[in-house]
């Protein structure tokens, strides 16, 4: 796959109400920019990620758009309007892609302390043959079922957790699959991430990516103040 040509889609269309009611998270300042500049740059970082689609709400794209042709003048940025989940703005993301693209890289908005060598070695899993890969970290916490009839959360069992990882983004794909399974797993189906749809599909193999604690996504005021120590080190 050495002619392949890779372009990211970032999601950008949560409400983020745990964040603010009335602020938007991807526009807050991190070390003087917006958290969506920091994320945007992150991706462009690599020479390998040819272009961008973001995805936003009806009310955000044009401020979105506004902003990163702003801050990123000449690079390949594109806008679309996401849909009513993640699951339907990634999808609109990858039919604004380019025909030319056959690796597609998802990325949280919210995530804008990825490495650029984790992003890298996201890309090199899939060109050398996994359909997909995905950024996570080991789960270091012990792990503990409760009986589902107890009223006061007792422990039924601990559970080995040495197979157990924490997925982040980048989710990298063979386009030709992520496709695919976008349109054939039911809309009805509970899905939280892209590698969900390729795993009820089994068009695996995809590859775990191991990650950094520093690539947290910003959901609540107290994750702006962590990213800006992990910033400051």
């Amino acid at each position: 796959m050495s002619a392949a040509v890779c372009w990211a889609v970032i999601p950008a269309g949560g409400t983020g109400s745990r964040f603010s009611p009335t602020q938007d998270k991807l526009l807050a300042s991190l070390a003087g920019k917006p958290v969506l500049c920091h994320t945007v740059a992150a991706l462009l970082s690599v020479p390998d990620i040819e272009g961008i689609v973001v995805t936003a709400s009806a009310e955000h794209l044009e401020p979105y758009r506004h902003l990163l042709e702003k801050e990123f003048p000449g690079k390949n940025l594109r806008f679309t309007t996401g849909g009513s989940s993640r699951r339907a703005s990634v999808y609109q993301g990858l039919l604004a892609l380019p025909d030319s693209v056959t690796i597609a890289l998802i990325h949280d908005a919210a995530r804008p302390l990825i490495h650029a060598q984790t992003i890298g070695r996201s890309l090199e899993a899939v060109r050398q043959g996994a359909v997909g890969s995905v950024v996570a970290i080991p789960v270091v916490d012990t792990l503990k079922t409760v009986d589902s009839q107890s009223e006061t959360l007792t422990i039924a069992q601990t559970i080995d957790r040495s197979c157990f990882w924490r997925a982040q983004t980048p989710q990298v794909f063979q386009l030709k699959a992520l496709r695919q399974a976008h349109e054939q797993v039911p809309q009805s189906e509970a899905v939280t991430d892209d590698a969900q749809l390729l795993e009820l599909l089994h068009l695996g193999p995809v590859q775990i990516v191991p990650g950094e604690a520093s690539n947290l996504k910003i959901t609540t005021p107290e994750d702006m103040t962590l990213a800006e120590w992990y910033l400051q080190r």
